[in-house]
């Protein structure tokens, strides 16, 4: 296909990092999820670095959540 290794391997990276990918060992890899739990992964990366960027701690952010939820 002409794609260099290392391009494939980091995007392959990036999916498991959303949790929609699953390396397993001996058995390849799995997907665990669609791309709505992906956006939810995404929108919560987005929280959790503003909430750093505000000072909280991530405790503190898990308490706010839980409040709200």
């Amino acid at each position: 296909m002409g794609v260099n290794t290392n391009t494939v391997l980091r995007a392959l990276r990036a999916l498991r990092d959303e949790v929609l990918l699953e390396f397993r060992r001996g058995r390849g890899i799995t997907v665990t999820a669609g791309p709505q739990q992906g956006a939810v992964v995404e929108q919560a990366r987005n929280l959790v670095q503003f909430a750093r960027q505000q000072g909280y701690p991530l405790d503190e952010l898990i308490k706010v959540i839980r409040a709200v939820g």
